[in-house]
Parts: structure tokens; sequence; C-alpha cells
């Protein structure tokens, strides 16, 4: 029997073992976190699920929490302008409903899953030299944890990677008992786009110690007015900084969170990353392959919600191809099959991107355009669960006037919706109100 070693037991790592398990492998998972350590963390990064990811772990009995979770449907999202004002709205129903299930609950269940399922689990830290004498005794070892001593093994591709330093100053937590009634849009998942300053996702999450809940994550351009967490040391000053930014730029937030309180002491993360894309195919020095997934190759910022998404991507590619091959899992190999997979892995990478720089014009003609068009709407949310339907449209020019014209939006349409704003926005400059 093929003997998979499995090093991680993140999202990548969970879906990879459940899926080669399933396939009469045998597998080991190495983790350094027992199931109860999970539970004990302190916050992990919200993730949220798209339609195509929540369907996959579905198929592999992974559902835990369909039940309990709040499930997405619909995505609200403000276009908003530092008077401060939202200058217009995109809302739309999702094609398959996502989920935003708290990491801590996920993990430690996936881990007990696993082992009731068949799989050795050894808790261990594991260090580059320990990975040698597991991949004596495996076929094939896969890393999918972010753990930067074992990331040294796969050297960054600078033809893939296109920055060297943080774009976003992040900040997440999760509330509990804030006024829904006061924002009835957080029913849905909801957006705040301030261009230049920040975008904040307010997701509806199914909290380890608080049931359902919000989670909220700010993403503030460093040294700009929404970047205030750095000095945050508990969680209360930071639900305080979060009220004082909702006070000053998204004043509509402040009846929302005016009651709400962390749902612990924890559940609350700042920092930075800088995204990156990794040689998926290390190589020990005896010789031996090493495959990595997950965070351990791909790190995208959380701006686009892509990174468990393409974890699952990830570990549901290489499940197929591995099972197809069966043995032998050479480093040329390992190497072809990751170059296959980024055939779409590079529209994850772009659609990640794309909103970490300014808007191009016909790129915020696009998004006016979905807010006065369902269809376009929807083909936008849709690029979060699938972003090589969104890519070709939105970051080409000629495509973009292309896309819109087959949508019944012309340029006489475009100028009317400009218009419109620009009324709203006088407005709101003369009279203090919005139209």
């Amino acid at each position: 029997m093929t003997s998979i070693a499995i090093v991680g037991a993140g999202q990548a790592g969970i879906v990879l073992g459940a899926g080669l398990l399933r396939e009469g492998f045998d597998v080991t998972l190495y983790s350094d976190r027992t199931p109860d350590d999970y539970l004990q963390d302190r916050g992990r990064p919200t993730a949220c699920l798209w339609g195509d990811s929540v369907v996959r772990e579905r198929e592999l009995g992974l559902n835990f929490w369909d039940d309990q979770a709040p499930g997405i449907g619909r995505i609200h999202l403000d276009l908003c302008l530092p008077d401060p004002m939202v200058a217009f709205t995109i809302c739309a129903p999702l094609r398959k409903p996502a989920l935003a299930v708290d990491q801590r609950l996920k993990f430690s269940r996936g881990m007990q899953e696993l082992a009731e399922r068949g799989a050795d689990v050894v808790i261990d830290h594991i260090s580059a030299p320990k990975l040698e004498k597991i991949a004596q005794q495996h076929d094939l070892v896969v890393v999918t944890t972010g753990q930067r001593s074992l990331t040294e093994l796969f050297p960054r591709d600078d033809a893939r990677s296109v920055y060297t330093e943080p774009r976003r100053s992040l900040f997440m937590m999760n509330i509990a008992d804030y006024d829904l009634s006061a924002r009835t849009e957080h029913e849905d998942l909801a957006f705040s786009f301030m261009p230049g300053v920040l975008e904040m996702f307010w997701v509806p999450f199914l909290d380890k110690d608080a049931g359902v809940t919000r989670s909220l994550v700010v993403e503030a351009m460093p040294g700009g007015p929404a970047d205030r967490f750095g000095d945050v040391k508990t969680a209360d000053e930071a639900l305080d900084a979060l009220r004082g930014l909702a006070k000053d730029l998204l004043p509509w937030e402040s009846g929302f969170l005016a009651p709400a309180r962390p749902t612990s002491p924890v559940t609350w993360l700042a920092g930075s990353l800088v995204p990156v894309v990794r040689q998926a195919v290390g190589v020990l020095p005896s010789g031996r392959p090493v495959l990595g997934l997950g965070d351990a190759i791909v790190l995208n910022d959380p701006l686009a919600g892509q990174g468990a998404n393409n974890a699952t991507r990830m570990a549901t590619f290489f499940t197929h191809k591995i099972v197809g091959r069966g043995e032998d899992f050479s480093q040329d190999w390992l190497t072809e099959q990751f170059d296959e997979f980024w055939d779409y892995g590079r529209h994850v990478n772009d659609f990640s991107n794309v909103f970490l720089e300014p808007l191009q014009p016909f790129q915020q003609e696009l998004l006016l355009a979905a807010s006065r068009n369902d269809t376009i709407a929807g083909a936008v949310f849709e690029g979060f669960n699938d972003p090589a339907s969104f890519t070709p449209w939105f970051t080409d020019r000629g495509q973009a006037r292309d896309f819109l014209a087959t949508h019944g939006v012309h340029k006489m349409d475009v100028l009317r919706y400009k218009l419109g704003v620009a009324k709203k926005v006088l407005s709101h400059k003369v009279f203090g109100r919005q139209v």
C-alpha cells in the first residue's frame, strides 16, 4: 500500500488526507498541535469557504457544521468615499452558498476524523532534519504548513511572485452581541471598500466560543487613517480601535458595533504578510523530493479570501494526481503536476493581487455597472468562488468593454451611472445627506 506523509493539519492537510484515505492510501498526519491544542489556541485567520470548496468538503464528509454555521447566500458591497459616504452598492446572491467556520473547530475535528478513518496521527514538531527520516518511511512527503523552518525548503519563485513587502496592515476580530437591527445588511456577507484607505469584511461566522457571530477583517493601507491596530494589546483595546475606525470612516456602522463584545479575550489578530509563490518541490539533502501545498507554497493576501479555498483546490488536484500515479513520485513528475495546477492557480494569484493595487478606470466602470446590473454583480462575486471566471474580463480593458457590451451596458450607460454617483456626492457635500 502506498504510504503518504502529510505534515500539517490545516485546510490542505485535512482535505488531502481525507481524499487519500477514501482511495485506500496509507496516510500519516504529522502535527505540532493536538486537537485540544487547536481548541485552546488564540483566534486564527478568518477563512470563508466559497461554494465549490464547501461542496468538496461535503463530498469528503467533512461538513460537520452545516446545521450550525450561518450559510452565506448573498454579498453586500459598499464602495465608500472618505467624506465619509457610500458612493454606490453592489448586492447579489452567490451561485453557491459560502460558509465560514472557526479554524480551531475545523482543524481539531479534522484531526480526530482522519484518525477515526485510519490515519496515523503523530504529534511532533517537524523540523527540516526530521523530514529526512519521515521521507525514508513513506513513498511521498507533503508539507502543508507555512512554518518557516519548513517553507525554507521551497525557494521563492520569482517568476510567479509579485511582491517583496506587505501591501496591507491586517486586523481580525470575532464579535458577538452586535445590533443587527441597526444594520440589516449584515445578514449577508458585507464588504466596505474605501479605495486607498481600507477594505473591511463583515463575515457571518461560527465561532468556537460564541456560536453564530461576525468575524471582522480590516485591510488597511500602511500608515493610512485605518492603520490603527499595531499597538493593540488586548481584545478590549482592539474593539475600541475598531469602534473608533467606524466612527471616523464608516459612521453608518457605529450602531451595529455599539453593543458588541469580543467573543473571547484571544479571538483577534494583528499583523501583516508578504504574498509569495514558492517552488512547489523541495529536495532534501538525501535527494528525496518533498511536495509543498497550501500556505507552504502559495501565500495570498487575505483581501480576496483565497487562502483556504486555494488550499482546498491544491489538495483536491493532487489527490487525483497521486491516486492516478500510485507510486514513484519523482521530483520531475511532482514539478510537472504543479505546473499543470498553475494553469488555474495563476488566476487565483491574479484575482488576489488585482485588488491590492489602485483600480484602473475601466475596472471602476465594471464595479459601477455591477451596482446597476444584477447579472454583472453576480459575475463579480463569482470571482471569489472561481477566479478563472473573473480575471479575463476584469484585468483586460478590451475584454472588459466586450463584457459590458455583452450585458447590454455601453458608453452612454456608464456615463449615466457616473452622473448618478456625482449627483449623490454633490448632495452629500452640500446638504450633508445622500440621495
